[in-house]
């Protein structure tokens, strides 16, 4: 399914433009001697000739950790949200006052459309694609117009960590200590969470999201969404482990909500809170003891709801908080 349960909410998209790149110049960026580099990932090794200028993302959240990484892009692909040059709030610090061709605006549907003569147009020097899947074919194509990074090795599609995505990001544009000083500050911010909170350790937790009238989308262990949840020391159970497979997650029917009654049920619902009577009304969800007892969650606030889905080094402190004070509040209650 992809990036999932979004796809069916009729988004709004960002706005396009043009800019000039800026390299990467803060403290830690690599010497220009750091190039030619060789850069692994999950279609094998990509050689970059030299410092990237103009670089292209390609996958949904690929801004957020380039643009972490100091460099501003010269194209973008909107994934959702109405803000500008399809960059969040949580962003824009970093893209200062670049404007990146906005590439698939507004067409978002879960699955990745390379618009390869769009992406030649801007004469990229480097194609990045982390958060998407990508095929050996589209591989090959990307290829052809310029150096491309695929996804991380090692992790199904779209299942690595946001921190895998930050350190190929660095690997990348030649900046690999400023993307473990990042995902050290957000660790930092993680393990004080978790620390303050020990009632999280090992308790079971589902992250859900409401498709369409009749079925959840459950979030896997793979996923983003669950994986900072998991960061803060919850677990998620294995059947819905089982039932995704290597996926990010799975579709259930209403009838078998008996899988979402755990310790803590999460449901993602800020890009679309109207979903929220739809759930209430399924004629099982009351029965459930985590609504019985007040432990379901609607994280309907469309800021921390979106910061939570990019899940990138750049989006997750603007969740922790928020996300740590709902969950605190069902399991004291």
């Amino acid at each position: 399914m992809g990036v999932g349960a979004l796809g069916a909410t009729g988004l709004l998209a960002a706005c396009g433009g043009s800019a000039e790149p800026v390299a990467p110049s803060s403290p830690g960026s690599a010497p220009a001697g750091a190039f030619p580099r060789r850069v692994e990932h999950s279609k094998g090794a990509t050689e970059i000739p030299g410092l990237p200028q103009r670089v292209v993302t390609v996958g949904f959240s690929d801004q957020d950790p380039v643009l972490a990484m100091g460099t501003r892009p010269v194209g973008v692909t909107d994934w959702y949200g109405d803000h500008p040059y399809a960059t969040w709030p949580w962003a824009q610090d970093e893209l200062g006052d670049a404007q990146p061709v906005v590439l698939n605006r507004g067409a978002f549907t879960g699955t990745p459309d390379y618009r390869y003569e769009e992406i030649a147009a801007l004469a990229p020097d480097l194609i990045i694609g982390l958060y998407t899947s990508m095929d050996d074919t589209q591989y090959q194509r990307l290829s052809q117009l310029a150096p491309t990074i695929a996804p991380p090795a090692g992790y199904p599609e779209w299942g690595a960590p946001w921190d895998e995505y930050t350190r190929l990001a660095g690997r990348a544009l030649g900046v690999p200590d400023r993307a473990e000083e990042l995902i050290a500050g957000v660790d930092a911010q993680l393990e004080a969470a978790r620390a303050t909170h020990p009632e999280f350790e090992g308790r079971t937790a589902v992250v859900a999201e409401r498709v369409d009238r009749g079925q959840t989308f459950v979030r896997s262990p793979n996923d983003p969404r669950s994986q900072l949840v998991t960061a803060l020391g919850f677990v998620i159970p294995r059947e819905i482990g089982e039932l995704a497979g290597e996926l990010d997650g799975a579709t259930i029917s209403d009838e078998e909500m008996g899988l979402l009654d755990r310790d803590v049920l999460l449901w993602n619902t800020g890009f679309s809170p109207d979903v929220r009577s739809d759930i209430e009304r399924a004629p099982l969800y009351s029965r459930l003891d985590v609504v019985r007892e007040g432990r379901s969650v609607f994280v309907d606030d469309p800021m921390v709801s979106a910061a939570w889905t990019w899940g990138t080094v750049l989006s997750i402190p603007t969740v922790i908080d928020a996300l740590v004070g709902e969950l605190a509040a069902v399991l004291h209650a």
